[in-house]
């Protein structure tokens, strides 16, 4: 099973190689070099067309949501306008959505790591990170988590912050859109209208579609790799562009849209290999990672989505009545 999932990343690094060019690409670490994207002078927002003359800058702009770590790149290519659009709008979408995953994986994000605690009034289950690991709170009538000991296992069930399915995909798309080259951005014009449209139901590209590999075991938790790959040139019927964006455990492979030069592939059902997580934990001690396609395309808002976590623990004391602590792998 080991030697058979190596080789498949070999092969789908051999596919990558041969099909797509690295347009960019990003290690981002809260102590490492800062990047702004964009000229500082005479800016023109990417979003809606206007600029210096007609909106403002004032605004910090990320070009990845702060909440996932990114305190290194930001962009000149967005004016305020956009961003308290999208900051209200679909990256309240993404990040409710991707909460879960960026606590378990300790992703530091504007505050910190996220809080997850039930909803409603009254006392509730809670789960916090601190210096000293996980602290986790559950009452005996009201139990979101079992331990497996002899595993050494928490295994959740969670509740999702209410989403819009397309409104996640937008904000992936808008992170790989905020992050491409000047030079090819004309070639997304339809998919930076679609992102800015409010109305989550009008329909856009079918196509696009958000590829997520997990791997399981210890990961670094303040570490954000992303990459903007390209179709090369004499190449077709795969997608024009992706992105490629890893945190904690998981790597989000994301189409990015593109109707001029995704004809070719438009309505059509096209199988790709994940593209491969360059390193990772042991394979034998930890397990294979898992692959799937994540379906994106709903319209109407989701509420109440349980969502089921498994994490490994060195140590756990259980306190009747009082919070779990546990250093996690």
């Amino acid at each position: 099973m080991i030697e058979e999932y190596k080789k498949n990343a070999a092969d789908a690094a051999a596919f990558y190689d041969q099909n797509y060019d690295g347009l960019c690409a990003w290690i981002v670490q809260p102590t490492g070099e800062k990047f702004v994207l964009g000229p500082k002078e005479k800016r023109v927002c990417r979003f809606c067309g206007l600029d210096e003359s007609k909106t403002t800058f004032k605004l910090e702009a990320h070009a990845i949501p702060e909440a996932f770590g990114n305190k290194s790149i930001s962009t000149n290519y967005e004016c305020d306008p956009c961003n308290q659009l999208f900051g209200g709008g679909i990256e309240t979408d993404l990040g409710g959505w991707s909460k879960p995953m960026r606590t378990f994986a300790r992703i530091r994000g504007k505050n910190g790591v996220p809080t997850i605690k039930k909803g409603g009034p009254g006392p509730g289950w809670r789960i916090e990170y601190g210096e000293t690991g996980f602290k986790m709170s559950q009452y005996e009538d009201d139990p979101f988590f079992e331990v497996d000991e002899e595993k050494r296992q928490l295994r959740f069930s969670l509740t999702r912050d209410s989403y819009t399915p397309v409104a996640v995909l937008k904000a992936f798309v808008k992170i790989g859109l905020s992050l491409m080259p000047e030079e090819e951005i004309l070639n997304f014009s339809e998919a930076l209208a679609w992102i800015r449209e409010k109305d989550h139901t009008k329909k856009f590209f079918e196509g696009a579609s958000v590829i997520r590999t997990f791997r399981p075991g210890p990961m670094p938790n303040d570490v954000l790799s992303v990459m903007i790959l390209r179709r090369k040139a004499g190449v077709s019927g795969i997608p024009y562009s992706f992105l490629v964006l890893g945190f904690g455990n998981d790597l989000f492979q994301v189409v990015l849209p593109s109707p001029r030069n995704d004809a070719s592939v438009k309505g059509k059902d096209i199988t790709l290999p994940p593209f491969p997580m360059i390193a990772g934990p042991d394979l034998e001690k930890y397990g294979l990672g898992r692959r799937g396609v994540l379906n994106l395309s709903g319209r109407d808002v989701v509420r109440g989505e349980k969502l089921p976590i498994v994490l490994g623990f060195e140590s756990a004391t259980l306190i009747p009545g009082k919070p779990v602590p546990g250093k996690t792998d």
